[in-house]
C-alpha cells in the first residue's frame, strides 16, 4: 500500500456531504437476450418496482439530465434513452452501428455524448436527439498487437474524457500484455492528449472521480490484472498531472482480483474482491489501519456491483442462483440491514444512481440536501439526548434509531414547524417500550430532499 493515502484522506474531508438518492434503478439481465430496467426506493423498505422496460441482455446505463441511457453492448450495438418520469416512455433507439460492442457513455458540459467501443478502436460522439453519429476518433494508436486498445468504462470531468484501455490479447485468452492507461480526450479539443499510464494491467472497474487536493479531483480505479493472480489493486490517479499516484491498496492485501469497488470514505473502501476459486465476496478495507474485514461471501462468482448512496448505504447486486436480488449493508458497521435480497426478478448486474457530482462524499455528520440535524446533546447520554431537526417549513422527517448491527430500534414522523425546525428526543427506549442496553446508536433523519445520520452513546 502506498504511503501518501493519509493526505489524500485528510483532503478528501472537505468534501460536501452526499444524500441518499429517493430512487435508482437497476439493470436486470437474463444473460442472453434480454434484460429489464427496475425502480429502487433508497429508504427502508427499498421497494424494488417491477419491470419497467425491456433493454438487451448485455447492457449498462447511465441517468444524465432526468434520463436514462441505456447502452447495449455486445451484439445490440444499441442505444435506448427513456424518461422515467413518463412512465418508463421510449424517448429514443437506434443502433450506432454493427461489430463495435458498444461499452459505456458520458456526456460533454454541452449535453453531447460520448460512446466507447470494445470491439473498434474508435471513440464515438453521438447526437442523440437527432439520432447521428457525428464523428469517430480512432484509438489504434494505444492498442497492443492485436490491434485492438480495448476501450471501457468512461468518466467525464470538465472538459476532458477519461477512458479505460485494457490492452488485452486477444489471441492469448484476452490476457493482459502489460499495464493498462486511462486514455484522455480533449472534449473541447476534438483530440487525444496523452494517456496516462496506470501501474495494474487491466483496468476493470468503472473510475471514481474523488476529492483532492487545489490541483483539482483525482480519479481512482481498480485494476484486476490477470484474473485468479494477486497481481492487481485501486489506484488513484492525479489527472492535473497525467500520471497515477500508485496503489491505494493491493490485490494481495484484499485477498483476489478486485472486481468493483466503491470510495465510502477519506479512508474507506467496499470492494468487490473474486478470490482464487472464484468466489465473490464483499470487503471493506480501512486505508488507514490496512485492516480488512469480509461483510459478505456468495457460494460462487455472484456479485455483480457495489454502489455506496453518499450518506450510509452500500447497494451490492447478487446474481446467486434462485436467490438473486439487492442486499444493502451499513457503511460504519458493515451489518446488512436487508433480510436476504430484495428480489429484482431476473438477475441484476448494475446499479444505477442519479446523475453523480464530481466528488465521492464521505458520510454525512451535518445536513445532506436541506435537512440537518443537529449534535446530540448531551452526548454520552443516560438515558435522555435532544437532537434539532431543521429542513424545508411544515414538512415531514422519518427519525429512525439503529443499532451497530443494523437492526432498527425504533422509529417515528416528525413534522418541522412554519420556521422548519423540532426538536426530537433520544430516549434509550425502543419500540417495545423496552430500555435499551448501554451502546453507540444512530439516529437518522431523513425528508424527501435530504438525509442526516448521527451518533449516540448511551451509557449506564
Amino acid at each position: 500500500m502506498r504511503t501518501m493515502w493519509f493526505s489524500l484522506g485528510l483532503m478528501m474531508l472537505t468534501a460536501v456531504p452526499g444524500s441518499a438518492f429517493e430512487t435508482a434503478w437497476i439493470v436486470t439481465t437474463d444473460y442472453s437476450s434480454f434484460g429489464r430496467l427496475r425502480d429502487l426506493g433508497g429508504a427502508d423498505p427499498w421497494p424494488v418496482s417491477a419491470d419497467r422496460a425491456t433493454i438487451p441482455g448485455d447492457a449498462v446505463a447511465r441517468h444524465h439530465a432526468g434520463l436514462l441511457y441505456v447502452v447495449g453492448r455486445g451484439g445490440a450495438n444499441l442505444l435506448q434513452v427513456y424518461d422515467p418520469a413518463a412512465d418508463f416512455a421510449l424517448v429514443r433507439e437506434f443502433s450506432l452501428g454493427a461489430g463495435r460492442n458498444l461499452q459505456d457513455i458520458a456526456f460533454d458540459s454541452t449535453g453531447e455524448a460520448y460512446v466507447s467501443c470494445y470491439d473498434q478502436a474508435i471513440l464515438l460522439r453521438v447526437d442523440v436527439p437527432n439520432e447521428v453519429i457525428l464523428a469517430t476518433y480512432a484509438t489504434a494508436a494505444f492498442a497492443d498487437n492485436d490491434g485492438l486498445p480495448e476501450t471501457g468504462w468512461m468518466r467525464a470531468l470538465g472538459d476532458r474524457l477519461y477512458i479505460s484501455c485494457q490492452k488485452l490479447d486477444r489471441n492469448n485468452w484476452y490476457s493482459p500484455t502489460g499495464p493498462g492507461q486511462l486514455l484522455v480526450f480533449d472534449m473541447a479539443a476534438e483530440s487525444f492528449a496523452a494517456p496516462i499510464d496506470l501501474v495494474g494491467a487491466n483496468p476493470y472497474t468503472q473510475i471514481e472521480v474523488v476529492a483532492a487536493g487545489v490541483a483539482g479531483p483525482n480519479l481512482r480505479v481498480g485494476c484486476a490484472g490477470f484474473f485468479g493472480l494477486t497481481d492487481g489493486g485501486i489506484e488513484t490517479v492525479d489527472p492535473a498531472a497525467g500520471l497515477s499516484l500508485g496503489y491505494d491498496v493491493t490485490e494481495a492485501e484484499l485477498g483476489g482480483d478486485v472486481t468493483g469497488f466503491a470510495t465510502t470514505g477519506a479512508r474507506d473502501l467496499h470492494v468487490l474482491i473474486s478470490d482464487a476459486s472464484f468466489v465473490t465476496s464483499l470487503r471493506h478495507y480501512d486505508l488507514a489501519t490496512d485492516q480488512l474485514s469480509v461483510l459478505h461471501t456468495g457460494n460462487g462468482y455472484v456479485h455483480a456491483d457495489v454502489v455506496f448512496d453518499g450518506g450510509w448505504q452500500v447497494f451490492v447486486a447478487d446474481r446467486t442462483t434462485t436467490a438473486s436480488g439487492l442486499r444493502i449493508f451499513d457503511v460504519a458497521s458493515g451489518a446488512q440491514l436487508t433480510s436476504g435480497v430484495l428480489p429484482t426478478g431476473l438477475p441484476p448486474f448494475m446499479i444505477v444512481l442519479p446523475a453523480v457530482t464530481d466528488v465521492s462524499p464521505v458520510p454525512p455528520v451535518a445536513g445532506a440536501g436541506d435537512l440537518a440535524l443537529s449534535a446530540p446533546f448531551p452526548n454520552p447520554c443516560n438515558p435522555r439526548s435532544e437532537l434539532m431537526l431543521s429542513g424545508k417549513p411544515d414538512s415531514r422527517v422519518g427519525v429512525s434509531v439503529f443499532d451497530l448491527q443494523g437492526h432498527r430500534i425504533t422509529s417515528e414522523t416528525v413534522r418541522l414547524d412554519a420556521a422548519g425546525g423540532a426538536v426530537w428526543a433520544f430516549d434509550g427506549i425502543d419500540s417495545h417500550g423496552r430500555n435499551l442496553p448501554a451502546g453507540v446508536y444512530r439516529v437518522v433523519a431523513q425528508s424527501r430532499t435530504g438525509l442526516v445520520a448521527r451518533s449516540v452513546t448511551l451509557v449506564k
